[in-house]
Formats: structure tokens, sequence, C-alpha cells
């Protein structure tokens, strides 16, 4: 089966997002998705599985030297807030069963030496489409581009802190089942498809505007 995730979403529990779960869910029922990773800022959410027909993968987003890494799959979380070692990072998820997603890596991903990181860090994929990315046309093709060339799985997301960007990216998951080890698992395997669109400059302005501050995770 394939399931239509949107797998980078914030709600109001990350503190810069207006989004409420309940709207969450409206969203996704809105924009036919299947499912939702909630990758709250530093701290992982504790909504699992089907809520209202629309699953919920928990994961958070954390701040590593090399960038912002999703942790899907997780809703227990040992380590404190603040910049964290990467292979520190990937110990925990690993201990969790989780996947590690390297987030809106673009316009890092120009630069061969970091390209070269990624594939020797022990990620399990990278986020080629975030609607949130500034040059969202040239990020996403650099993004797919070194993702191929590497072999490096690839997942979407929609990078959302408003709720009617929700969907405008996501990912296209092969799938045996709805369970959480099996989606997780078809990640790490590259069974995989992206879509998506750019949120735009209003989206960036209604966030800015009407979103609370949150330095540490300002945008790249």
């Amino acid at each position: 089966m394939k399931l239509k995730l949107d797998l980078h979403v914030h709600t109001n529990a990350s503190g810069d997002s207006l989004i409420r779960l309940d709207e969450a869910l409206i969203e996704a029922k809105v924009k036919g998705l299947n499912g939702l990773a909630l990758t709250e800022h530093e701290a992982p959410s504790k909504v699992r599985g089907f809520m209202r027909g629309v699953l919920i993968i928990p994961g958070l987003e954390v701040n590593t030297p090399i960038g912002h890494v999703l942790v899907l799959g997780a809703d227990q979380w040992r380590l404190k807030p603040g910049l964290k070692h990467i292979q520190i990072v990937l110990e925990e998820a690993k201990r969790l069963g989780a996947v590690t997603v390297l987030a809106h890596p673009f316009p890092r991903t120009l630069i061969p030496s970091f390209t070269l990181q990624i594939r020797q860090s022990g990620l399990d994929a990278i986020e080629a489409l975030n609607s949130g990315t500034i040059l969202f046309p040239i990020s996403s093709r650099v993004n797919i581009i070194v993702s191929l060339k590497f072999n490096i799985p690839m997942t979407a997301g929609s990078d959302s802190h408003i709720p009617r960007t929700i969907g405008y990216a996501y990912t296209v998951v092969e799938t045996s089942s709805t369970g959480m080890e099996d989606i997780l698992e078809s990640i790490r395997k590259g069974l995989t498809e992206v879509y998506g669109k750019p949120s735009g400059l209003k989206a960036k302005l209604e966030k800015k505007i009407h979103g609370k501050k949150f330095e540490q995770f300002s945008p790249l």
C-alpha cells in the first residue's frame, strides 16, 4: 500500500507554531493525507497512532552542528535541549528505533564536502522537499540530485507552523502496513516518492506576525 504523509509538521507544542492538534487533523483530512509526523522542537510529540482516521507519527526536530535533524517515530527522548553532536542524536534515535532525516539541507547541499558528510554521517534520509525553504524549485532539484547521487532516501514535509500549509509537501511511502515499524523501515529503504510546492512569502509573514519568537530554531 501507499501512504501519503506530511513528515514535518509543528503544532503549538513547539512554541513557535500556531497549529492546534485538532486543526492539524482537520487539515490532513482536507488535503487527503493519510498521516502526519509531528516533529516538535527538542521534545517529542506524545501523540501516536490513529486519531480521527489520521495516522500520527510522533517525533521531534533537534539541533546538531550539521543542521536540524528530524527524528521520526520517537515519543521518548533522553537528550536535553540544545546543540548535540550528530552521533549522539543518531545513537539515541537508534535506541528508540526511530528514523533520522536531515531537515531543509539546502543551500549546504551545494557544498561537495557537506554532501560527503551527509553520506558518511549515518543519517537515514534527507528532506529533499521542504515547503518553507527559500528558492524552493532550486533547493528541491539540488537536494534530489544529491539524494540520487549518493543513494540517500528522500522525504518531503511542509514544515508547517500555520494550519493551511499542512500538506504543501508530502511523502508517499510504499509500505506493507500502517504499522509504525513498517512505515519507518520503508523510509530507511528509500521506498518513498516526494511531492510538494512552496508555502510562499505570505505564509512566512503570517508565521512572523502571529507566531511566537523562537530564536534557536529561526529559519536557516
